[in-house]
């Protein structure tokens, strides 16, 4: 059987948050099939992208990219198995477009399908459908790459950043990727992909040190079906990602080169290879529980969750920035940093003031008044139990127990400040800002 601790940590890495519902229906049986029974994405029925953001207007884009954005989180907040939105959030992030370059609200959320649909589908297919996405098109300009003028946008993320990695191509090898996906590109009358033969250099190009005619979708299957040294490469580089989305940085070699082999055996089936990061025992190991700081969309989404508003009420959208991740807008092609680029003074200001606001929403009303009749003790763990973070570490929750009984005295009998403040606390608190 599971160890309830393993169960928590495994939920809160895939599912945003350890929900008790959650723990009590997994906690009877092995890991392995709490594994399984998270990755059970049937679950969610079938996912479709809100109506009022399939189709761009031009009139109302900026409160578009507002819907998705709540949409979206929403969606991570209440997903019967929300690891489907974890992963689709992993495949935005290595995959990336930014919404402001592309600037089309219909190509940005079908690309957030086609990564949601595929999360733990094939890498093959993926790879060959995120290449004639209009949103990718736009993005790294394949769109308008003709034969005349090659770009090398896309063929050199492509290599860099989609696949293989720095130091494993050459500089000769981007300009015949260039080439190769010419032609590739994006109708402005249709808003879609257009394969247009004149504009497609047929001559032979010389890639990897093989000379043929290269075309753009052959090069994806070299790297990944056909080249058993570039696929390694390309398995090691996604098996790696992975680890480092759900577990901690810089896995040893072994557990790469495992976990890439069982990829490859696997065919580059995407949800193997996750279930093998989540079934070994490194993943529970304490460098994995306390080796990662949650990202604001993560924290943001386990405030969602425990206070139960929604995304728009909580004015998620408006202290994104402020807290250093929009969604639907990463920085660059790269995507976004981990760790360390989350701790920021700006980004943890951002938090704090999200805090504040959730704090009051679920002061509203009356909330948590229940709060006054309980010792400082109880109160504490009362609230760390909303965030399904308890138990607290000793000096975490010593240091809330003495600031709320701080407040308490200093209140005159009013505790209202008090309570509201102790929420805003414990949202701040490394448990939940860490793990």
């Amino acid at each position: 059987m599971a160890e309830p601790g393993d169960i928590a940590h495994l939920l809160r890495r895939t599912e945003f948050v350890a929900r008790p519902a959650r723990i009590a229906a997994l906690i009877g049986g092995t890991v392995a099939a709490a594994v399984d029974n998270i990755l059970d994405f049937a679950q969610n029925a079938n996912p479709q992208i809100p109506a009022e953001i399939v189709n761009h207007d031009s009139n109302n884009a900026g409160a578009q990219k507002a819907t998705a954005y709540h949409w979206w989180l929403d969606s991570m907040a209440t997903r019967a198995r929300p690891f489907q939105e974890k992963l689709t959030l992993f495949w935005h992030g290595h995959f990336a477009s930014e919404w402001d370059m592309v600037n089309r609200t219909d190509h940005m959320t079908r690309q957030n399908q086609l990564y949601r649909i595929n999360a733990i589908g094939n890498l093959l297919p993926l790879t060959q459908a995120m290449a004639i996405e209009p949103a990718m098109l736009l993005y790294l300009s394949n769109g308008v790459n003709v034969k005349t003028a090659p770009n090398q946008n896309f063929a050199r993320e492509l290599l860099e950043l989609f696949t293989l990695g720095v130091g494993n191509y050459s500089e000769d090898d981007v300009v015949a990727v260039s080439r190769a996906w010419t032609g590739h590109n994006y109708d402005q009358p249709t808003r879609s992909y257009e394969f247009r033969s004149t504009k497609h250099d047929t001559n032979d190009k010389t890639l990897f040190g093989i000379t043929k005619n290269w075309d753009g979708p052959d090069v994806v299957n070299e790297v990944l079906r056909d080249n058993p040294t570039k696929r390694l490469i390309t398995g090691r580089r996604i098996a790696t990602k992975v680890w480092e989305f759900l577990a901690y940085p810089r896995p040893a070699d072994n557990i790469v080169f495992e976990l890439a082999d069982l990829f490859i055996a696997n065919n580059l089936e995407i949800r193997p290879l996750v279930a093998a990061v989540l079934n070994r025992p490194e993943f529970y190991s304490v460098d994995a529980k306390q080796g990662l700081v949650r990202t604001p969309t993560e924290w943001a989404v386990a405030l969602l969750v425990a206070s139960g508003q929604t995304s728009r009420a909580a004015g998620l959208y408006d202290y994104a920035d402020r807290m250093g991740q929009m969604v639907f807008e990463p920085p660059n092609v790269s995507g976004w940093r981990n760790n360390g680029a989350w701790m920021s003074t700006s980004a943890l200001s951002g938090r704090a003031a999200v805090a504040k606001k959730v704090a009051g929403l679920m002061r509203a009303n009356g909330g948590f008044d229940n709060l006054y009749a309980m010792s400082t003790a109880d109160a504490v763990d009362a609230v760390a139990n909303v965030f399904s973070i308890f138990p607290l570490a000793g000096s975490t929750r010593q240091s809330l127990i003495d600031a709320f009984g701080a407040e308490r005295a200093a209140s005159n009998g009013s505790n209202a400040k008090a309570v509201t403040s102790l929420l805003t606390m414990t949202m701040l608190t490394g448990e939940m800002n860490v793990g």
